[in-house]
């Protein structure tokens, strides 16, 4: 039953206003400080559903965002005064085992998706929270602990249905629009509304896996024996290293819940008869552990051993992540100090990258960070004033220190929407030619509220060539 008297031609979802029963609800994503008003939230169903109200928009000269899992940091789900394109309830899933493949709809999870695909031992690598929505964290690239076996999530991408700016559905693959295909494999939403991935799937059963606890006085210690591992670990394992004040969860010691301690959470997805000899750097380096929680994991329960925090809507995230070449320990001692001189709600997240990742080449996907050996996200979530210094001064403080080491930031958590951040996510020859792309597919900038790329305009086309 329809919550309002608006109706669009060919729309079959549901339609929410401002002051219809559930819009404050439906308007807000998960992060506090993004608090919009949108002036229509159109929840679809299927592709049609996206054609008429991307009409209505375009007729009426409304801004629109798009909405899957609504989870990104920078609050790209929403607008003021705009059209939210609400895909959060377009969640099928068709799997071929067979042919270990699976085609899934932009509202579905990776909760949802791991435990579908896990009914079949396959995988595909994604990330660790089980609320991020399949679309987005894809379109950015995806990085995942599978990604050094299997690569980006984007790699695996083998088709994307979508709805274009002017209204046309269509496919777009290595043989069909591949220029789209290419720009769609990390350029994020700039392109059009994505009603559905293929992916290719792999085989993934199980993983040995879990929490060596480390009080903080061992971060110094813990990290750099982390790092020295990954330079010779085999493609099957990775790790992420946590700097936080820790919350009572079971693998936490008591005596450590919200005290500031590291965690390292390494993962083997070889055979389990080597995980021993592989993790044991690890487990039984110079720093001795509080805690090791080691085990053999099916891998939905790996993916839900970091729950999401309680509260989510009220809840104010500032999260950016930069990829780095190499954790020097000049690069470890910097982010330490930041760590040891923030409040207890920053946070630090260092995840392995490499493997599969490094050896596809740079071309075929507009990703453009292949070299990075690891990924560090800076982490500040309060409640309390969406923009608190207290908060807020130390994580962009941390970023900003970074950059003379960093090769740029991931468009998947860039809270910064300014123009320069946003290209310097990119190579100079990937930016110009997202740019050309957007040109073709959504020459009016349509689609804005994301990692922004503008279309490149005929002037913007004789400056970068006078370069």
């Amino acid at each position: 039953m329809r919550t309002t008297t608006l109706t669009l031609p060919g729309f079959r979802g549901r339609l929410l206003t401002p002051g219809a029963p559930g819009y404050d609800r439906a308007r807000r994503v998960r992060n506090a400080r993004a608090d919009r008003r949108p002036a229509l939230i159109a929840r679809c169903t299927d592709a049609d559903d996206v054609i008429a109200v991307l009409a209505h928009a375009r007729s009426r000269g409304l801004p629109v965002a798009i909405r899957g899992g609504g989870v990104n940091v920078a609050g790209w789900g929403t607008c003021d005064d705009g059209v939210v394109v609400d895909l959060g309830g377009m969640k099928r899933i068709d799997i071929d085992p067979l042919a270990r493949t699976a085609v899934a709809e932009p509202g579905v999870t990776w909760g949802e998706f791991d435990a579908a695909t896990q009914e079949y031992g396959l995988a595909v690598p994604g990330p660790r929270n089980t609320d991020v929505g399949i679309a987005g964290h894809t379109l950015g690239g995806g990085v995942g602990d599978l990604s050094r076996q299997y690569g980006l999530t984007s790699d695996n991408v083998t088709f994307f249905d979508l709805v274009t700016a002017d209204g046309r559905h269509l496919r777009a693959d290595a043989e069909t629009h591949p220029d789209l295909f290419w720009a769609l494999r990390g350029g994020g939403g700039n392109f059009g509304v994505v009603t559905r991935f293929g992916f290719r799937l792999h085989p993934v059963n199980g993983v040995v896996a879990g929490a060596i606890v480390h009080p903080a006085a061992q971060a110094p210690t813990v990290l750099r024996t982390a790092r020295d591992w990954l330079a010779d670990a085999p493609d099957a394992a990775s790790l992420v290293a946590l700097l936080w004040t820790a919350p009572p969860l079971p693998f936490i010691p008591e005596h450590l819940h919200f005290e500031r301690c590291a965690v390292l959470i390494p993962s083997w997805f070889g055979p389990p008869e080597q995980a021993d000899e592989v993790l044991a750097p690890l487990r039984h380096g110079p720093a001795r552990p509080v805690a090791d929680g080691i085990t053999h994991l099916p891998y939905t329960a790996y993916q839900r051993l970091l729950p999401s925090p309680p509260d989510v809507t009220r809840q104010h995230v500032y999260n950016r992540g930069e990829f780095l070449t190499d954790l020097t320990d000049t690069t470890l001692d910097r982010i330490l100090g930041h760590w040891e001189t923030a409040g207890p709600n920053f946070s630090v997240v260092l995840g392995a990258l490499g493997g599969a990742i490094a050896r596809t080449p740079a071309g075929p996907t507009a990703f453009a960070h292949r070299g990075a050996r690891w990924f560090v996200e800076l982490c500040a979530q309060w409640y309390g004033d969406a923009d608190s210094p207290e908060h807020l001064a130390p994580a962009r403080s941390a970023w900003q220190d970074l950059q003379d080491v960093t090769e740029g930031p991931y468009v998947n958590l860039l809270p910064d929407p300014e123009p320069h951040w946003v290209r310097a996510a990119y190579s100079d020859a990937t930016y110009a030619r997202l740019a050309r792309v957007k040109a073709t597919w959504d020459p009016d900038n349509l689609f804005r509220f994301n990692a922004n790329i503008p279309p490149l305009t005929a002037a913007s086309t004789a400056k970068e060539n006078d370069r």
